[in-house]
Formats: structure tokens, sequence, C-alpha cells
């Protein structure tokens, strides 16, 4: 897609107009009089970040005609798609870190280049590493119920 409009900018508007919607509707979220933050800051939050980096996306120049046109790789979602499906089947079952740890795993070792012994040892860390954070940060910091599976005795 050539001119102005290019695939970029779509998207970016697209994402832009999704941000303003979502800020819109966290507005309308029930407040409470003992939560001093109201649950719309997260959202806001979040459509902050996203419309910010849809407006980068709208404003930044385009590559112009000569930049290589990539086509969809069709493979890699369905790839996505598949690992996602089966986080979703195990999550309850081995529990969020386990899962998590898998899923991260597949994630990395797919999408990275290097090779294959530098992939294992660097994918290995960063995902145990990872998912212990987000348990720690959602489970612990924030309170957020997330199953434990076959970890339940030491999780406490």
């Amino acid at each position: 897609m050539n001119g102005f409009l290019s695939r970029d900018r779509l998207i970016g508007l697209f994402c832009f107009a999704f941000a303003g919607y979502v800020w819109y509707e966290a507005g309308t979220f029930p407040t409470s009089d003992f939560d001093a933050v109201g649950p719309s800051l997260y959202p806001r939050f979040l459509a902050t970040v996203i419309g910010l980096a849809s407006l980068v996306i709208f404003l930044r120049p385009s590559k112009g005609a000569s930049a290589k046109d990539e086509s969809p790789r069709w493979g890699a979602f369905l790839y996505v798609i598949l690992v996602s499906a089966a986080y979703i089947a195990l999550l309850m079952p081995l529990g969020f870190i386990p899962t998590t740890v898998l899923f991260l795993l597949a994630m990395v070792l797919y999408f990275e280049p290097s090779e294959l012994k530098v992939r294992i040892r660097k994918a290995v860390v960063y995902a145990a590493c990872f998912s212990v954070f987000l348990y720690l940060f959602f489970g612990k910091l924030l309170g957020v119920l997330l199953p434990a599976g076959i970890l339940h005795g030491l999780l406490g």
C-alpha cells in the first residue's frame, strides 16, 4: 500500500481508536469507597501506553517503495495460536508457573534465530525467571488468584 495511509499507519490509527475506546470504557467502571485508586487506573494506564505507541507508529516516516514487502508468515501465526491453545488447556492442571515456563520456552525457541545450544540456555533462564517474576508480581503483590497446579503445596 503506497501513499499516506500505509499498512503501518492504518494499524496505528486502529490501535489509537482502540485505546480511546478502552479509555472511555474504563471510565464507566463502578467505583468503590474501599478502593482509593479505583478500577479504571490500570486500564487507563494501558490505554495511554497503547495510544502513545500507536501515535509513534502513525507518525514515523514510512519506509518507502524500495523497502522489501514481507508476505505474512502463516506458519508462525498458526504456531502462536496452537501454543496459546495448549497454554490455556494446561494452565489449570499444571499451574501457572510450569505452564508459563513451557509456553515461554516454546516461543523463545521458535522465534530466536541463534544457534540451538545458545537458544536453549537462554530460553530456560529467561522462561524460569520471568515466570517466577510474573507469579510473584501478580499472585503475591497484586493478589491475583493464579492456579498452583502441581506446585500447590510449595507455593502456599
